[in-house]
């Protein structure tokens, strides 16, 4: 078996430096992507949050005379 260690030794080396590192992938930690919405969806969200508790109130108070005679 004192004989197989060398060679084994010499076959991990040459593998080792054989072997690309892959060129697409960076070390070490990245900043997360961020995806920034366009002012106009913000508004719309806003705007329909509103919108909604509006409604929501309105019900709850009797506003429209919907379920309260």
């Amino acid at each position: 078996m004192s004989e197989k260690e060398p060679k084994e030794k010499k076959y991990m080396e040459a593998e080792k430096k054989d072997v690309p590192k892959p060129s697409g992938r960076e070390e070490g930690i990245k900043e997360p992507r961020v995806k920034n919405f366009p002012k106009i969806q913000v508004g719309v969200a806003i705007f329909v949050v509103i919108v909604l508790i509006i409604v929501i109130i309105g019900i709850s108070y009797g506003m429209y005379g919907l379920f309260f005679n």
